[in-house]
């Protein structure tokens, strides 16, 4: 009887959670993350799988996902483990809020919190590839997969279009050739202390990069109720780990409010907007996942300053009874970061241009809109794709913005959303 496999090659991942990771169960609970029966925060082996062989069809067709993850007609050659984090892993809250798409504000009861791992938190899982001597050639599209998870093309767990789900990898290697008798006693000993490797460089991509650089001299996002300080209550921006930012999910909702005003004048029809940025499960289907990914944006704590205000009665005109309150805006350098698929020319035209206005401060960021807060001052917004082509808008003290497109990227995309409208 022939041997199964004769090879097997085994990579020991550590990952350090570069953004927040949402991983969770079927019952839907934004505000837990899913643990096993000793309470350890984890992800599931098949999501790691479903992840990576996603990725892999994309990229390298599905005759090879198939050889890896299997199918219904073959067994895989890929054994994936479940990911576990640290007993005392750090978890993190998020308020959120569901908007009304017919009236651009809050929803009935459209409130709620997510649970997340926190950044820097650390978790280990293992792939083991089997085979024989014809297919290890496989084992290079293992490390091709670790890769675009180390460049983040690969999201884990929930919430990734919202910029969830990056990790940075350190992977260990160890080859062993079952038909020596030393290797053999180490794979039934389940020996697997290999070598650290370094991960192959990304071939090729598909990826839009925007990225827009500025500051803000006062821009608040209301994570919780206020805080008790020495010198009273107050309000502070949102943190992640201890540091402020503006989360993705709010950068998402100021640009799909203004693109979507864009694409109403534009005469885009509304199922548009949807198939860019995603729509929740309702009663008639599933919902549509985005095509869009926002990273949070981190901003310094060295500059902010704590602002005493008064509560008004409308009625009156007066001041209402212990009305007093303190908010702790933040004073930063600012740097939004947003993903587009390059075969999506209708969503990068509408990026441009909900980007561009918001560099001329027509929308804000954050709470405060009324009184001035959340403008950003915009230096430039820079874009970028794969195969070395690039533009970008350039902003002057008086907000007058110049274009410099010299591949002709966004003629071509504001050309087709001419052409869609």
């Amino acid at each position: 009887m022939n041997a199964t496999f004769t090879k097997a090659v085994c990579y020991q991942v550590e990952a350090v959670c570069v953004t927040p990771l949402r991983t969770c169960g079927a019952d839907g609970d934004t505000e837990l993350v899913l643990r096993n029966w000793q309470g350890i925060p984890m992800i599931q082996g098949s999501s790691l799988a479903g992840a990576m062989r996603g990725w892999l069809e994309k990229t390298h067709g599905a005759v090879l996902a198939n050889q890896l993850f299997g199918s219904q007609e073959q067994a895989g050659h890929l054994v994936i483990s479940d990911a576990m984090f640290q007993k005392d892993t750090k978890m993190e809250t998020r308020p959120r809020l569901r908007i009304d798409a017919a009236t651009g504000s809050a929803a009935a009861g459209g409130k709620f919190d997510v649970a997340h791992i926190s950044t820097g938190e650390r978790f280990h899982f293992s792939l083991t590839w089997l085979g024989d001597e014809a297919a290890i050639s496989e084992a290079s599209a293992v490390e091709q997969m670790l890769s675009a998870m180390q460049n983040g093309e690969i999201r884990l767990g929930a919430q990734k279009s919202n910029g969830f789900g990056h990790v940075s990898l350190s992977v260990k290697k160890r080859v062993f050739d079952l038909q020596e008798e030393k290797d053999r006693e180490a794979w039934l000993k389940d020996s697997a202390d290999g070598a650290p490797i370094e991960l192959p460089e990304l071939k090729g991509g598909n990826e839009v990069i925007f990225t827009l650089f500025g500051h803000t001299d006062s821009v608040l996002v209301k994570g919780a109720a206020a805080e008790q300080a020495d010198d009273g209550s107050y309000v502070r921006n949102l943190q992640e780990a201890g540091q402020p930012v503006i989360p993705g999910s709010s950068i998402k909702g100021v640009i799909r409010a203004r693109a979507s005003m864009i694409a109403k004048w534009k005469g885009l029809p509304d199922s548009a907007m949807d198939d860019i940025f995603g729509r929740e499960s309702g009663k008639e289907d599933n919902g549509v996942a985005g095509r869009l990914r926002f990273e949070d944006c981190r901003m310094s704590s060295d500059e902010t300053q704590k602002i005493t205000r008064l509560r008004i009665n409308r009625f009156t005109g007066g001041v209402i009874r212990q009305g007093l309150f303190r908010e702790e805006p933040v004073c930063s350098k600012v740097s939004l970061r947003i993903t587009a698929p390059a075969d999506c020319p209708v969503g990068c035209g509408l990026l441009v241009y909900a980007l561009r206005d918001l560099g001329l401060n027509l929308v804000n960021l954050g709470s405060g809109d009324a009184i001035g807060r959340g403008r950003i001052s915009t230096d430039s917004i820079r874009i970028e794709i794969p195969n070395g082509k690039a533009a970008s808008i350039t902003f002057d003290e008086d907000r007058n913005c110049t274009v410099k497109d010299p591949s002709g990227l966004i003629a071509g995309w504001l050309r087709e959303l001419e052409v869609r409208g």
